[in-house]
């Protein structure tokens, strides 16, 4: 645990001057496709996990987990992508809008495709929220994508669940 807070801090101090939080975009190779929210790039040399910012996809053993990360998978395997840093986790990875090379928002295409919830906890504080919670309820009305199910069960309640029967 010692060394991997170590290696996270060694990673924060190489990649944060190269990084503002206000706006700027850094340009990564994607490297692999972890889920439905999150990647892996290589960024100025090393491999940097990234969490989509502002949305939560299904999880593994929840439906649509397959399709969310096939999704990203075919959008953004092997391609450049450019990310704005908002944050970074507590398990040390970067919290990014993450923007194809046609200038689409992954992040937003996946709530638009019915494949991603936006999470309330996390996205505030910026317009694109207010305009994700409307293609969201665009995609629940129109029953695309997890809203297909009846009631499809956020990822953030689906875990509180597990721990609560475990």
């Amino acid at each position: 645990m010692k060394l991997f807070r170590c290696l996270v801090a060694v990673l924060l101090f190489v990649a944060l001057p190269q990084l503002s939080f206000a706006s700027q975009s850094v340009m990564a190779q994607v490297i692999s496709i972890v889920d439905g929210d999150s990647i892996v790039v290589r960024l100025n040399g090393k491999n940097v996990e990234v969490r989509l910012w502002g949305i939560d996809t299904p999880e593994w053993q929840q439906s649509y987990a397959k399709a969310a990360k096939t999704f990203v998978r075919k959008r953004l395997s092997g391609r450049k992508v450019g990310l704005v840093a908002k944050d970074w986790d507590k398990y040390g990875r970067m919290v990014a809008l993450v923007r194809t090379q046609d200038g689409r928002l992954i992040n937003e295409e996946l709530v638009r495709s019915g494949l991603a919830w936006v999470h309330v906890y996390y996205c505030r504080n910026d317009l694109r929220c207010d305009q994700w919670k409307q293609l969201e309820k665009e995609a629940r009305q129109s029953g695309i994508g997890l809203w297909q199910e009846k009631e499809p069960l956020p990822p953030w309640q689906w875990k509180r669940l597990q721990r609560n029967n475990s």
